[in-house]
């Protein structure tokens, strides 16, 4: 008898031993490891710090190659032509343009950081919120189960007292219709449960779901050994949201740095070196004029002749009818920065008005937590008791003992809800303080 209880139980204790619950911080780590949102904010971080340095680049030169003047009687484009020109020109762009675009960029990858802290801690209170959702349902369902290992027992002692008689057969239906409504309840859990465990599942940048999340059996509770007012300084200081208001208006700066160097003129240089095969005919007197008509008749030439020329020539965008382009473009910057002033004090008073609300839904919730374990539902234990103790003695009804169950199964099922409710609010505390509070 004793070996086969052993073998029974092997199972269960070999499932315990593979199993093993896994803290919600770990499963944080994972997610901030494999979540593809945040790979995606860190490529776009690198994207960024290349574009820094491309616009910083001088434009590409420019290399031309002209045979000017070919005789339509001639087929020789280099020997035929007036003059055989080759170019090269390179602009230069003054007043500091390349260093403020590249400050622009630069500014713009950092806002696309603040943007990853921000969306790091969303995706840890997210990932926190799923898995006190799933530690609920997990509860829940092992309340049921031992709920209808309970009623299950209770059947099976009362079947042969209805065959001889010492108990009603309506007690037993109604025992047995219950065991059916909790086998529903608990189909029904282990559904959502799957759904639950799917979304942490995504949370998480797992691939497969093949493998179950083991939730802890028990929350350890913690004191928040910080007060409001100090949370509110923290939500002002290091909330992740408002820090990245504070990048774009950097970046605003540096955009109406940018638009003011544009009032400084770009050089452009240019060298040409010219090769005239049949030498300078435009400025050779009565040799000019013979030279063209041999030219016409696409007869050979005198010796070939070579000039150079250098130009430099710059852009005027200070005119009055041009500079407008660069002063609106400084209102614009200044405009969204004002702009991004209100929309931040805003948000501000709105954060600073859930901070106060998470607070009190975490306090409340504790309290309630105390009160429920040390008196409500013992309380209701020991009520659920006494009302088998008056059925066994013929006292009540055996509907009346299963309504003390229910009720109990109510307050515990309340509990349980009360320590997530908790939990749910300190994440959204963390949240808004930008990290971990404990």
């Amino acid at each position: 008898m004793k070996h086969a209880y052993a073998l029974r139980l092997m199972p269960v204790l070999l499932l315990a031993a593979v199993t093993r619950a896994q803290p919600v911080d770990s499963l944080v780590n994972e997610a901030l490891r494999n979540y593809p949102g945040l790979k995606s904010l860190d490529y776009q971080i690198q994207a960024a710090e290349f574009r820094a340095n491309a616009v910083q680049a001088l434009p590409p030169p420019t290399l031309g190659l002209e045979f000017s003047q070919i005789p339509t009687n001639s087929l020789d484009v280099v020997n035929g032509a007036i003059s055989n020109n080759l170019s090269v020109s390179q602009m230069f762009m003054l007043g500091g343009k390349l260093s403020s675009m590249g400050d622009v960029e630069k500014k713009r990858g950092r806002v696309l950081e603040q943007d990853r802290a921000s969306f790091a801690v969303q995706l840890r209170a997210n990932v926190k919120m799923a898995y006190f959702r799933l530690w609920l349902l997990d509860r829940q369902i092992e309340v049921q189960q031992s709920t209808l290992r309970l009623l299950e027992d209770l059947a099976q002692t009362m079947r042969p007292r209805v065959l001889t008689n010492r108990m009603r057969q309506a007690d037993l239906l109604t025992v047995q219709a219950e065991v059916a409504a909790e086998r529903a309840r608990l189909t029904s859990a282990r559904a959502k449960r799957m759904s639950a465990q799917n979304e942490l599942f995504s949370l998480l940048g797992r691939d497969e779901a093949s493998s179950s999340i083991v939730t802890d059996s028990v929350l350890t509770p913690a004191n928040l050994l910080i007060s409001e007012d100090q949370l509110e300084d923290r939500v002002r200081q290091l909330n992740p949201v408002l820090a990245g208001m504070d990048r774009m208006k950097e970046m605003n700066e540096s955009e109406i740095a940018a638009a003011k160097s544009t009032l400084s003129p770009d050089l452009m240089i240019q060298a040409m070196v010219m090769r005239m095969p049949n030498g300078m005919i435009l400025t050779a007197g009565e040799r000019s004029a013979y030279a063209i008509q041999q030219s016409a008749m696409g007869m050979p030439m005198g010796q070939t002749d070579w000039m150079y020329s250098i130009m430099a020539s710059i852009t005027l965008p200070f005119v009055p009818w041009s500079a407008e382009r660069s002063s609106s473009r400084e209102e614009e910057y200044r405009a969204m920065n004002a702009s991004i002033d209100a929309g931040k004090s805003a948000m501000q008073r709105d954060m600073l008005s859930r901070l106060r609300s998470s607070m009190l839904k975490y306090m409340t919730a504790d309290s309630l937590a105390r009160e429920y374990s040390s008196a409500i539902l013992p309380l209701m234990r020991e009520a659920a008791e006494a009302q088998v103790v008056s059925y066994e003695t013929g006292q009540v009804p055996i509907s009346t003992v299963l309504d003390a169950r229910r009720m109990e199964l109510m307050k515990r099922d309340d509990y349980l809800m009360v320590l997530v409710d908790r939990e749910m609010a300190l994440a959204e505390l963390e949240m808004m303080a930008g990290g971990p509070l404990l």
